[in-house]
């Protein structure tokens, strides 16, 4: 009996070594974000994927909300030095920032999502010209005007990207079409963009592409309200606003932080671009407006197609 029993001691002090050894090396995990997890945008998409994370994949968890530009390298470097094994800056804005803190920190990963590819930082980005793309051939059946509009908060290269695709798929529908694009300087005010969409409506426009965390709400807003469409890019507009609503696409950047998680979490992230095309499980079509043509429905499907055989680059249109 007493062998029984101290064998069965022994047993449970080496699981409780092993789930003392498994707690211990629980990857933990830290974004820092630009605005709040409740923007029902981007900010809540990555909030989202690292929740995902904590309960499939068992890691530990820390973000912070609202950092400004001139607190990134202080936040970031703070969670470095309190063990996180994983530090990710949520947007272009974080490049730089990112830059400094994989120099200073060389044994943690550094990731920035929709981010400029740079050196010892992992990067997660989107062939946006593609979404922009299928967003603009869309834009070219909706519109009556001949003018559509894309607003976002600065010129960041990954909008700039969009735009490129969205005026490529306009004008292949509509050659001599114009697009409008305007900036907001601030990605959660949602009367600056709201302000920002009535302008380029009253010089025309009549499909607007929101590029914006929680700004975009100013966009659905004004488009609301003078009668217009937008095309949704980050997150799928259809079910919330299914009348203004023409076409969404879904750039789940959460889904897309998970990936790169798990990559962290079995050893295999590298310090390079990471990139997701339309038609990947991070990246996809939404939903049509009820009243959205055959013809216009065909030519997304066909040009998707295209794009995922390789047979159509946006970039080059």
């Amino acid at each position: 009996m007493k062998n029984k029993l101290a064998i069965g001691l022994a047993a449970i002090g080496v699981a409780a070594v092993m789930q003392g050894t498994a707690l211990a090396e629980a990857l933990k995990v830290a974004v820092v974000l630009p605005g709040v997890v409740t923007d029902k945008s981007f900010n809540e998409n990555v909030y989202q994927g690292l929740t995902r994370a904590r309960d499939e994949l068992g890691v530990e968890i820390a973000y912070t909300e609202k950092v400004p530009q001139p607190s990134q390298v202080e936040v970031m470097s703070d969670y470095a030095r309190r063990g996180y094994d994983v530090v990710v800056g949520a947007g272009a804005e974080y490049t730089d920032a990112a830059k400094r803190v994989a120099r200073q920190f060389p044994d943690i990963d550094v990731i920035v999502l929709n981010g400029a590819p740079t050196d010892g930082v992992a990067t997660i980005n989107y062939d946006n010209q593609q979404f922009g793309y299928v967003l603009g051939l869309a834009a070219g059946h909706g519109s009556e005007t001949g003018k559509i509009a894309a607003l976002s908060a600065q010129q960041v290269p990954a909008f700039e990207q969009v735009v490129e695709g969205y005026r490529a798929g306009f004008n292949a529908v509509r050659p001599d079409g114009e697009v409008l694009v305007a900036y907001t300087n601030d990605w959660a005010d949602i009367a600056k963009a709201k302000e920002a969409s009535l302008n380029v409506i009253s010089q025309g426009a009549d499909v607007l592409l929101p590029y914006l965390d929680a700004g975009f709400l100013g966009v659905v807003q004004a488009a609301e309200e003078r009668d217009v469409h937008v095309v949704g890019v980050v997150r799928d507009l259809s079910g919330e606003y299914p009348e203004v609503n023409l076409l969404s696409t879904v750039l789940d950047f959460g889904g897309a932080l998970y990936q790169a998680v798990e990559l962290a979490q079995n050893e295999a992230i590298e310090p390079r671009d990471y990139r997701f095309g339309i038609g990947t499980d991070a990246g996809y079509l939404g939903g049509f407006n009820a009243e959205a043509s055959q013809e216009m429905r065909d030519a997304v499907a066909a040009a998707v197609e295209k794009m995922q055989a390789g047979e159509l680059d946006p970039s080059a249109e």
